[in-house]
């Protein structure tokens, strides 16, 4: 198994550093228009060598080289893409404090959008192809959803070309000594490589002993907690293991993001006042179509729950053939019109909500407000659903992107749930990073037409 991971991050190492190289060349002939000639291509080489070690460095540090990028193919576009935009600032510093003969800015920007398509494409589909044939045998101890869920998308994974699973249910179980025999014998009997455990589960717990001593076997054993794994695998909290231990142990709810604060209402600002002008020309437009497509009100205000559960009013472009408020929310009756459907497929009727973000009362990315009497329900039902009113909503979220079977019209607490797992993702894990890979996934939402 360790041989195995060498040859596998060899390979990816080499495989990396020759993309980036490649990613060079394909930028330089982009910029100039031509294949770069020689005395083009070795000024560039010098820097970009040092840049690309940095890089893969940078690599190392976000975690491409861990194991679990293995199995986690939706998390790694992202993921390149945010480290690929640090590295890139990485390289501005080099060219802005040394004086290379090279045009650096045009240069990199080119460099970032094709070095991150190539290297997602040399990760996701190239790689893959060439590993040897390999399998593994996992054990999955736990139960519940989350572990049916991680059980099932192990089994397709690229990397491996047969994944052997065997699950030890705790839930069928009502002796521990009984389990514990259980365990010894299998692990003993079982060529295991990997063991992922719910690790708040009660009786698992009990089994820790068993687990260690598998780790100091002539034929080691790697072991990864469910919920860690989980959340890498599905970019979202697994609900199941959320409680008042975990969030004081792993959130940091309150603490103080000075800088990406202030940057983040400075985009807002910014962002606003450059969208708005274009409205000026929309706006008319969807105005006049209603007036003859959908006589009534152009625009209607509803009451939303924004940060520390104080009431906003947003803005919206009517596009239903009334409104819902108060406790209509709860089980909406109204239909969206044939107008409102074109508006909602291009996210025209969210626009009058830039003079909410200008008022500091919605950012364009966070957890998506809900309607007061949906929120009491919800906090009800749901435990911690609080917790998403601790950041302020915004235009666009990490559900949103994640999870298109989000709840659209009156109360629905399973599919709520879920999306509060992606909710508290975003809340443990916001930085403006994630907030560029939110905005650029939702460019690319509204430009596929996809989504309502």
């Amino acid at each position: 198994m360790q041989e195995f991971h060498r040859r596998k991050n060899g390979l990816l190492f080499l495989g990396d550093l020759t993309v980036l190289a490649l990613a060079l060349l394909l930028t330089l002939t982009v910029r100039y228009r031509s294949l770069p000639d020689y005395d083009l291509l070795s000024a560039h080489f010098v820097p970009f060598s040092i840049l690309f070690v940095a890089w893969v460095i940078v690599f190392l540090i976000v975690g491409l080289y861990d194991d679990s990028m293995a199995f986690s193919r939706k998390r790694l576009p992202g993921l390149v893409l945010r480290t690929q935009t640090i590295n890139m600032f990485i390289g501005m510093t080099l060219f802005f404090t040394f004086p290379f003969a090279i045009e650096p800015k045009t240069n990199l920007i080119i460099y970032l959008g094709i070095s991150t398509a190539l290297i997602v494409v040399w990760r996701l589909y190239v790689y893959p192809k060439l590993q040897p044939p390999r399998s593994l045998r996992v054990l999955l101890i736990g139960t519940g959803e989350e572990v049916a869920s991680t059980q099932n998308l192990l089994e397709v994974s690229p990397y491996f070309k047969q994944v052997s699973i065997d699950h030890i249910d705790t839930a069928i179980y009502t002796d521990t000594d009984l389990l514990k025999r259980h365990l010894e014998s299998y692990l003993k009997d079982h060529p295991i490589e990997m063991v992922v455990a719910d690790t708040s589960d009660v009786v698992m717990q009990k089994l820790a002993p068993q687990l260690l001593n598998a780790t100091f076997t002539e034929r080691p054993v790697r072991f990864y907690g469910l919920a860690e794994l989980y959340e890498r695998l599905f970019s979202r909290l697994p609900p199941s293991v959320i409680n008042e231990s975990w969030i004081l142990q792993h959130m940091q709810l309150r603490s103080p993001h000075y800088a990406y604060d202030f940057l983040k209402r400075l985009i807002d600002i910014v962002g606003a006042l450059l969208l708005l002008l274009p409205c000026l020309f929309i706006f008319p437009v969807v105005i006049l179509l209603m007036r003859i497509m959908d006589p009534g009100p152009v625009f209607y205000t509803t009451q939303r729950v924004g940060t520390h559960d104080r009431r906003i009013n947003i803005l919206k472009f009517r596009t239903m053939n009334g409104r819902d408020t108060g406790d209509a929310g709860l089980k909406s009756t109204l239909r969206v019109t044939k107008l409102g459907a074109q508006l909602r497929r291009f996210r025209v009727d969210e626009l009058p909500q830039l003079l909410n973000v200008l008022k500091g009362e919605l950012s364009f990315i966070g957890p998506r407000p809900e309607m007061p009497a949906l929120v009491e329900v919800y906090e009800r039902e749901i435990p911690y659903y609080r917790l998403r009113h601790l950041i302020k909503p915004g235009l666009s979220g990490w559900a949103q992107i994640n999870n298109f079977d989000v709840p659209r019209q009156g109360v629905d607490v399973h599919r709520t749930i879920d999306k509060l797992s992606f909710d508290l993702y975003y809340l443990r894990h916001r930085s403006l990073l994630l907030d560029i890979e939110i905005a650029l996934k939702t460019i690319n939402t509204v430009l596929s037409r996809t989504g309502s």
